[in-house]
């Protein structure tokens, strides 16, 4: 029977001493970057098992260059959760009081607002921005893990202490085989004054737009006016909105507040009050905001069936399909698309294009594990090729 690995057997296969293994695991952030990955590495290799702990995953496919932050680039900053997602994969979700066994638990950046911002700096190309989240983390080894990551793909974070909890928050996904997926997360829901000093407080001078989840909403709405006053363009998507934005007045200020407002079919069947077969759905959501005067851009997600966006200067709905395909894991999908539209819309990308690529860059995100385990770039895309026919994007 082969004997379990140890630490010595991980400090040598990663070629670094043994009080430096031991620091990876008990004081990482004494440890180089670079040094840690190698360790982390050699963990993963060689299946150390410590303590419980479960080590990052590695870096997701078509994780975008760390770029040189500045310049003219249009610039994005999103607004709200990010945390550390166990992703537990499992046949089928067990019935209540069973126990099941996972195929394996890993550990991957997650988190709605983060999710978007990594989309859409992996985008990159002819599509590239600067791009900054704010948010809140602790003061624990996997909040220093997550900034990292995040400086590794492309986005900036300025990040406050959480004011209750000294750890960044967690989140637990199971997984089955079929891309269905459960997801429990703590709660990262920020006050006003907690979120000012890491706001904007200036005029841009290029163009800029800040984007918040749904758990940021009732801070950015007070202030939308503000922003506006500064040269900022708002968004903010359906990921943990107040049950008020989905009715009547609460819906209708949403929308005319927010530049540009993303919801999925589940939030839209809530705001018509029934469930519906998609084109019934598209059909009587765009008489839905007809009714509302003076509203701003909505896109609606519809999964496999794609997406639809309603320009507030349009007649007609533009709908877009998504390609099909094998799906691994859908955490991220919704985010991914959000990115992805955003970073084109900021290159001014006409709304059906932008719309039409993001259901690719999510139907891509889908065949990976981790809301954050495909990044698609705007190669995947075939943006690369386009530019070099046409020089338009």
């Amino acid at each position: 029977m082969r004997p379990k690995p140890g630490l010595a057997d991980v400090a040598r296969t990663a070629g670094v001493s043994m009080g430096t293994a031991s620091n990876v695991l008990n004081n990482p952030d004494r440890v180089r970057p670079a040094t840690r990955a190698k360790v982390y590495r050699a963990m993963r290799d060689l299946g150390y098992g410590h303590k419980g702990v479960v080590f990052p995953a590695d870096p997701p496919v078509g994780a975008a260059p760390v770029p040189e932050w500045g310049g003219d680039r249009p610039f994005l900053m999103t607004l709200g959760y990010i945390s550390v997602d166990f992703l537990a994969r499992i046949d089928v979700m067990p019935h209540r009081n069973d126990r099941v066994t996972g195929e394996r638990i890993s550990k991957h950046l997650g988190g709605p607002a983060a999710n978007v911002a990594v989309a859409a700096a992996g985008l990159g190309g002819p599509f590239a921005l600067d791009v900054e989240l704010a948010t809140a983390i602790g003061r624990d080894p996997d909040s220093l893990w997550a900034l990292e990551q995040l400086a590794q793909r492309g986005v900036r974070a300025r990040a406050i202490r959480h004011p209750e909890r000294h750890r960044l928050s967690r989140c637990i996904v199971l997984l089955e085989s079929d891309g269905s997926r459960t997801k429990v997360n703590e709660p990262l829901t920020l006050s006003g004054p907690e979120l000012l000093p890491r706001l904007p407080s200036s005029p841009v001078r290029r163009r800029s737009h800040l984007h918040a989840d749904g758990y940021q909403a009732g801070v950015i709405l007070p202030l939308a006016d503000r922003l506006h006053e500064l040269g900022f363009t708002l968004s903010v998507h359906d990921t943990g909105l107040d049950p008020s934005h989905f009715c009547g007045d609460g819906f209708a200020d949403l929308v005319r507040r927010m530049d540009l407002a993303f919801l999925n079919r589940r939030s839209a069947g809530w705001i018509l009050g029934q469930s519906l077969a998609t084109s019934h759905l598209i059909a009587a959501f765009a008489r839905h905001l007809t009714e509302i005067a003076d509203r701003n851009d909505v896109v609606l997600t519809l999964g496999p069936d794609g997406a639809v966006v309603f320009p507030r200067d349009a007649t007609e709905p533009l709908r877009v399909m998504a390609p099909s395909t094998d799906v691994v894991d859908g955490t991220g999908a919704g985010d991914s698309f959000i990115g992805c539209y955003l970073a084109q819309r900021l290159h001014q990308v006409d709304p059906a294009m932008a719309a039409e690529r993001a259901c690719r860059a999510a139907s891509l995100n889908m065949t990976a594990e981790g809301a954050q385990g495909r990044i698609a770039s705007a190669a995947d895309l075939g943006v690369t090729e386009l530019l070099a026919e046409t020089g338009a994007p």
